[in-house]
């Protein structure tokens, strides 16, 4: 049997000058827990990713990748980083493709034995119930898919960060060929109808998620628009909203990037 936690990380990456970029520090992470792992990182013509991308040009651990296809934000990326999945003979050599935003950073190692063993295909990091917004949206990519019913048995993909199983990766990639994605409301779609594909890609049953809902903050233990990423944490996972969209601009000088060493970075976190 293949290692459960031999794990490849797909991240969509926008970086704009005067947001913080957590990117150095997730992959510090990725390689912590992980030592396996690839990490493939898809670059959504940032105009100043040199900022980043030079911090981590010499790890081979590290694909670094520009997304030159015409969907953007998430899924455009995600695209992008399958594509190099598939056509590098890729897709059979990790158990798990972890798909996420770049300010949806990994604190803790997630065992992804409990998948394996329960048989689990497909999971939102983070669900929340369904709230119907962006029905057009929805409705438009979902008919196209062919896809557009069953809305009763999903809820949300929040942030549009899941994993998938290696077998499902070439079924996923061939759903999000189809798909254009190129303003943020589009994305925030994404985010609703992408459980409804996660569900299709677990054959038709409920996904769970890694770390709870997104809507109840007794189980985050975190606030999203106030949280300090470099301190210990309770989830698997932290987000911190960043809010950048298709007219987001860069200020005139980078931000500075905080390193954090590993041993005052994490505590001991038990698994739920």
């Amino acid at each position: 049997m293949r290692d459960p936690n031999k794990v490849c990380f797909v991240i969509a990456h926008k970086y704009v000058r005067g947001y913080t970029s957590y990117l150095k520090y997730y992959i510090d992470n990725i390689q912590k827990f992980y030592p396996e792992a690839l990490t493939i990182v898809v670059d959504n013509n940032s105009v100043y990713k040199e900022d980043i991308f030079s911090l981590l040009q010499d790890n081979d651990k590290v694909v670094l990748l520009d997304n030159d296809i015409e969907s953007k934000f998430e899924l455009g990326a995600y695209q992008v980083g399958m594509r190099y999945i598939v056509e590098n003979n890729l897709v059979d050599e990790y158990q798990y493709y972890m798909y996420t935003q770049d300010n949806f950073v990994l604190k803790n190692k997630y065992d992804f034995n409990e998948m394996y063993a329960s048989q689990t295909y497909a999971r939102p990091i983070n669900s929340m119930y369904a709230d119907g917004e962006c029905k057009a949206v929805c409705d438009r990519v979902m008919n196209t898919l062919q896809m557009n019913d069953n809305w009763d048995k999903v809820n949300f993909c929040w942030c549009s960060s899941f994993v998938v199983a290696s077998h499902k990766v070439r079924q996923l990639y061939e759903y999000l060929k189809q798909i254009v994605v190129k303003y943020r409301w589009e994305s925030c779609g994404g985010e609703r109808y992408l459980a409804r594909i996660l569900w299709e890609l677990n054959d038709r049953r409920d996904c769970g998620d890694i770390d709870g809902s997104a809507s109840d903050l007794a189980i985050r233990h975190y606030d999203t628009w106030n949280v300090d990423m470099y301190a210990p944490a309770t989830s698997y996972f932290i987000k911190e909203v960043q809010q950048k969209n298709e007219n987001t601009v860069d200020q005139d000088t980078p931000q500075p990037i905080v390193f954090i060493p590993h041993d005052q970075n994490e505590k001991d976190f038990d698994a739920k």
